[in-house]
């Protein structure tokens, strides 16, 4: 059966409409939890993370509330830092990434809805990694818990069984490599400028120095889109019309190659988001970010300046 294109994103009142029959069919399995409009069965997932490594995202949010049906979908599971690498959140194994997702009876005609608890975060990561995977049929449920909570709908502490999440269907997996760069391949494009490179962390403190912090800093030709600015102030993505003028603004060319990197390739995939809502469905993302950059570039490839 042929899939329709998902939204990237869907409101609260959409999963509001959607909610009582998924509910109702949820012990089912994957295979027969109704469809979203494009016939896709529905799978909901909290992806509530922090990057602290000993904060549990699982007891500090999903096990006391959550949206009621959505499982708990663990990125720390997914992407353990690696000792001997810069990276902080490793692209997941491939067969660790499969098994996974088939253990919360998501296949490849599966609906996933990421949502989180905090500020989007893992959310548009999540959604990232699943198109990573070939996944087209993700959305991010639009403000997340917060917006969710804001008009008036239930949460809950009672967790779906996980052994009745399971389809028993495969996830068979399609990776998409033009939707991520390696350390190699983000140093061609930074040496002949052949992209467009959008860095999502906070202008001061990350993309510049400070007199008392000198850890930050950017790649050459990089401009500054610090990722909070494609939000409202509810943690709802801003319009369609908003977004395509926040592009213009910083001199973002949507018909040139773009390529977006952040602090450890997390944030730059709300631009990805971002971009996916105006039509432009193959930002790639440079997942070592800036942590892996500065530890291992050469110094004419790290630009240190103030803010003027």
């Amino acid at each position: 059966m042929a899939l329709c294109r998902v939204p990237a994103l869907v409101s609260s009142s959409w999963l509001k409409q959607r909610l009582p029959a998924y509910l109702s069919q949820l012990g089912k399995g994957a295979s027969s939890s109704p469809g979203s409009g494009n016939d896709a069965p529905l799978r909901l997932l909290d992806t509530s993370w922090v990057p602290e490594p000993d904060v549990d995202g699982y007891k500090e949010f999903y096990s006391k509330s959550h949206i009621p049906g959505a499982a708990h979908f663990d990125l720390k599971t997914l992407s353990p830092k690696r000792p001997d690498s810069p990276i902080d959140c490793p692209i997941p194994d491939l067969k660790l990434f499969r098994e996974y997702v088939e253990s919360f009876g998501i296949t490849n005609n599966t609906h996933v809805i990421a949502y989180d608890s905090l500020n989007t975060r893992p959310s548009v990561r999540t959604w990232f990694l699943f198109r990573l995977f070939g996944h087209d049929q993700v959305s991010i449920l639009n403000g997340g818990m917060v917006q969710w909570v804001k008009e008036g709908n239930d949460v809950t502490a009672e967790e779906p069984d996980a052994s009745q999440l399971r389809s028993g269907e495969p996830f068979n997996i399609n990776f998409r490599s033009d939707l991520l760069l390696d350390y190699q391949a983000m140093l061609k494009v930074v040496d002949a400028q052949s992209a467009q490179l959008l860095d999502s962390r906070p202008g001061v403190g990350g993309f510049y120095i400070t007199d008392d912090d000198k850890s930050g800093g950017h790649m050459p030709g990089a401009k500054s889109l610090p990722f909070p600015i494609v939000f409202n102030k509810d943690g709802t993505f801003k319009s369609k019309e908003d977004l395509a003028a926040l592009f213009a603004n910083n001199g973002v060319d949507l018909n040139q190659p773009i390529v977006a990197t952040c602090q450890r390739g997390m944030t730059a995939c709300a631009l990805a988001v971002a971009g996916h809502v105006l039509g432009v469905d193959n930002i790639p993302v440079y997942n070592g970010s800036w942590l892996e950059w500065s530890a291992i570039a050469e110094p004419r490839n790290i630009v240190q300046r103030k803010k003027e």
